[in-house]
């Protein structure tokens, strides 16, 4: 089976299912290209666009599988809560650590295009919220690939192609209406000038794309800083060599700093969520033994224990101002 000429890869988050169909809808189903694709979803609801894909477009739609042969004229769509990435002309699928709180992240499967195709890689950031693809799209722009975003002005929700067009050396800034005609145009161009893939997204390639500590490939990346992993705890590599400030564990979970900050945000909510709960439950197990005290020595310990009461009543007034709950 002939290999697709070109690899075509899209990201996209929030309104994107809808550009990815118009964009796809046109395109020959003989093409000598192949689309791989990553739509953030929710890890527990079932995937059912590819079944809605493939009713729309001319080319064959496949959900992922691991080790399914990436066919021209083909779109292969990742499953929810796994990742998707390519190496040696195949898809392949990893439950590893999420990357900017998303798994299948759309760094993952950028930057895996781009170690396995080089110049023959085309990375497609549509729209979505956060910052997830922009590292992915450097990483195809640092091995030889083209770069293309939504135009940020007409996108639904704008904030991962700007990203991208702040932080990223962009070749086509476009329209969804005219995202086909340009990709059409690009599969019948030259392929930009072959160049070595660089070591360092080679290293992180195969840290994202393996489970498992890599301490001493993440110290080749980056320099430690003093701030810990918002998932897992551990410590924290800030990615040298770009321009957008990134970090990852030796665990393998990576972030943006938006994305580090929106995980700290939950793991502190959730920290006061816990601490709130476990002080009304010391509420109420000092107000037993305040009414087991009243009735077995009479009034002398009682101010003792309502103090204590009234002081957990009063930290659990302030957690509940700042958790925003009303009394």
């Amino acid at each position: 089976m002939k290999e697709p000429s070109r690899i075509f890869v899209m990201g996209a988050s929030s309104g994107g299912r809808k550009v990815i169909v118009n964009v796809l809808r046109d395109f020959p189903e003989n093409c000598n290209a192949a689309f791989l694709v990553v739509v953030h979803a929710s890890s527990d609801t079932p995937s059912i666009f590819h079944q809605i894909l493939s009713k729309k477009i001319k080319m064959k739609v496949f959900e992922a599988e691991h080790g399914m042969t990436i066919q021209k004229g083909s779109v292969i769509l990742a499953k929810p809560n796994q990742h998707l990435f390519v190496s040696e002309g195949k898809a392949l699928l990893s439950n590893g650590p999420r990357e900017n709180l998303f798994r299948p992240a759309i760094d993952v499967l950028f930057r895996s295009a781009a170690v396995a195709y080089g110049n023959s890689c085309t990375g497609i950031l549509l729209s979505g919220r956060l910052n997830d693809g922009a590292a992915g799209l450097e990483a195809i722009k640092k091995c030889g690939g083209l770069v293309m975003i939504q135009n940020p002005a007409t996108a639904e929700f704008s904030d991962m192609p700007s990203f991208a067009a702040e932080t990223v050396d962009v070749d086509y800034v476009v329209n969804e209406e005219d995202m086909c005609h340009v990709l059409l145009k690009v599969l019948e161009e030259e392929k930009p000038r072959q160049i070595e893939i660089p070591q360092t997204i080679i290293r992180e390639n195969t840290i994202a794309t393996r489970i498992g500590s890599q301490v001493s490939k993440q110290n080749s990346l980056g320099n430690q800083v003093p701030i810990s992993c918002s998932t897992c705890g551990g410590p924290l590599w800030k990615i040298k060599d770009s321009k957008i400030n990134r970090y990852r564990c030796h665990v393998g979970h990576a972030f943006t700093e938006e994305a580090l900050l929106k995980s700290q945000n939950e793991a502190l909510e959730e920290a006061l969520w816990v601490a709130l709960r476990t002080l009304e439950e010391k509420k109420m197990l000092l107000e037993r033994v305040y009414g087991q005290v009243k009735e077995r020595r009479g009034k002398t310990l009682v101010v003792p224990q309502n103090i204590k009461i009234d002081e957990v009543q009063q930290q659990i007034n302030k957690l509940r101002n700042v958790l925003q709950i009303p009394d």
